[in-house]
């Protein structure tokens, strides 16, 4: 995607401020969506008027029918802040284009049909009420404006819808004092952010409301991205919140019971979103009268109950979490405290296979209950544990574990560890993966494997050098992920500064032919391919001085039939006689 100067300016701007604006977003964790409109009358999605191609003429009249309830939202806001939810998202405008709001724009509106006043204002005042930071969800595409379809082809027609949008906004921004989020929807049918004038647009968002944060749904990058009906992380650093329905529809549709999501399965989202940086909103769709289907109020009131004893594991900032297994449950992790949410509750006793990495203690949240912690090679047994899981609500129980340094789990296809399984690197003595690479384009081999090719170095631009980060948090770059089924060869560069000379044993874990180089000298050829991709597979002693060194990996695709590479320093206890205490080279460029 390209911008002018001015708008890659306004971009610019916009990244600079994230990390002040956005601290609470991350604190928060925890939301809730509200779809509600014309569309909950008739109780069958809130697309009916698209899918049953009701004409505009047809669908009107349900803005005159529409009789809510005064003041629903206090039952919303009330079950999300009991439910430990930090802030919500209401939609003023969903597709069908009617106005929740008391609009100048348009009549088809809140105040001056059915309802007769203003949903929007009772909302904001109900989460203000209640202490929770205040979302406006607005629909870009509208299916009763006239110029909401041929805007994509009359000039004109775009300009007056555009204006329209802008002026809803501006509305928006203006008469409810401070919103913290604005949450668009569907760009259609204009193609491009230079069509909606989404820069423009949102500088007069961010004018009036210079603490806002803006999703990513009018087609330019802003503050969030947001992953629908999927949990997925966004690239490292890029902040996301994954939108989930409750019960499969965002707007009010009668739903079985067993259709809906259960407590258990909302906490499960909950510690995904967690264990991966990014935050969960959860949706409820009220009926025509503006309360509540039973089940979402009785899934939430158990969330709520969960969250008041165990809600500090999800708040704040949270770390990424290597790939750890368990039948019994599954992990989120805060610096080196990792977090397992016990969902099948084991009895007294609970056991990790292949868990490597030095276990300092172990406590049953609530209350810190020392555990009694037995770690052997293979084998990591808690005990101490009660018989039954202390959280009678949900049956997920939680104990925090504190590790010493990096840890990885390795189980193998059996009861034995997998042969040459090198343990030392999960020590103190073992640097953290080196996660983050330069990377070549794919470009032939020198005669029939690795062993024949030179070294190259960053400082060749011809190269062509791009930034490759690892796949997983423990550091496995999945080159045959971009090129599958590509024979030849890539290279991969990193440059590290040394304090004061020191000794190390360069650890490469590859699964195709690798050759390494440090400062232009070869110190390790694997030419045939090693599965799995595992530090200690090949492995170098290096003598480094004070001062910047660059590695380099030459490693071979043969045709994409495998993983990637892994990398990592291990200190070599000859630096002890040197009066040197563990450290390692840093990294000080990709």
């Amino acid at each position: 995607m390209t911008f002018t100067p001015t708008e890659q300016k306004y971009l610019d701007q916009v990244q600079a401020t994230q990390t002040k604006r956005m601290k609470w977003w991350h604190d928060a964790r925890f939301g809730m969506f509200v779809h509600w409109g014309l569309y909950s009358q008739l109780g069958r999605h809130e697309w009916v008027m698209n899918r049953e191609r009701i004409a505009a003429s047809e669908y009107e009249p349900l803005a005159s029918t529409w009789k809510p309830k005064p003041r629903a939202a206090r039952q919303w806001v009330k079950l999300a802040r009991d439910a430990g939810m930090k802030y919500m998202v209401l939609t003023t405008k969903h597709h069908e284009g009617f106005l929740l709001w008391d609009s100048k724009q348009s009549d088809y509106n809140a105040v001056k049909t059915g309802p007769g006043r203003d949903l929007v204002r009772e909302y904001v005042e109900a989460c203000r009420e209640f202490g929770l930071k205040v979302g406006f969800y607005h629909s870009l595409m509208d299916w009763h404006h006239p110029d909401g379809h041929r805007c994509a082809k009359d000039e004109a027609a775009r300009v007056r819808f555009t204006q329209y949008t802008q002026a809803c906004l501006r509305e928006l921004m203006t008469n409810y004092g401070k919103i913290d989020i604005l949450w668009y929807d569907v760009s259609w049918p204009l193609t491009s952010p230079q069509a909606w004038d989404s820069i423009n647009m949102n500088a007069m968002v961010r004018k009036l409301q210079p603490h806002i944060l803006i999703n990513d749904r009018a087609q330019i990058p802003e503050d969030f991205s947001t992953p629908e009906e999927h949990i997925t992380a966004a690239a490292p650093g890029r902040a996301w919140e994954a939108c989930m329905t409750f019960n499969g529809a965002w707007g009010y549709v009668p739903t079985p019971s067993e259709d809906w999501h259960s407590a258990r399965k909302v906490l499960d989202m909950l510690r995904v979103c967690t264990a991966g940086g990014g935050n969960l909103l959860i949706n409820v769709g009220p009926k025509p009268d503006g309360t509540l289907p039973d089940e979402a109020v009785d899934r939430l009131t158990k969330v709520g109950k969960w969250m008041k004893t165990y809600g500090d594991v999800v708040y704040g900032k949270t770390d990424p979490v290597p790939a750890l297994s368990s039948p019994a449950g599954n992990w989120t992790r805060k610096g080196d405290t990792y977090y397992f949410w016990c969902s099948r509750w084991p009895g007294k006793r609970l056991t990790f296979g292949g868990l490597f990495g030095k276990l300092v203690s172990a406590t049953l949240l609530p209350g810190g209950k020392k555990l009694t912690v037995t770690q052997t090679p293979d084998r990591t047994i808690i005990s101490g544990l009660p018989d039954q899981c202390p959280d009678k609500v949900t049956q997920v129980g939680m104990i925090a574990l504190k590790f010493k340094g990096h840890i990885r789990q390795v189980l193998g296809n059996g009861c034995e560890l997998p042969e040459g399984f090198p343990v030392v690197l999960f020590t103190e003595l073992a640097s953290p993966p080196v996660n983050t690479w330069s990377m070549t384009s794919p470009m032939p081999r020198n005669g029939s494997d690795i062993a024949e090719m030179p070294c190259a170095s960053l400082n060749d631009a011809s190269l062509k050098w791009s930034s490759v980060s690892a796949t997983t948090e423990d550091g496995l770059v999945l080159i045959h992920d971009r090129y599958p089924d590509t024979d030849g060869m890539v290279y991969l560069a990193n440059r590290f500064k040394v304090d004061k000379a020191g000794a190390w044993k360069l650890h490469l874990g590859h699964d195709g032919g690798a050759k390494a180089f440090v400062d232009g000298k070869a110190v390790l050829c694997t030419p045939t391919r090693s599965n799995p991709a595992m530090p200690g597979r090949s492995c170098a002693e290096v003598e480094l001085d004070a001062g910047e060194h660059e590695v380099v990996v030459a490693f071979d695709l043969a045709q994409g039939l495998g993983w990637g590479m892994y990398f990592q320093w291990e200190w070599l206890t000859v630096n002890k006689a040197r009066g040197n205490k563990p450290w390692f080279p840093k990294q000080v460029q990709a």
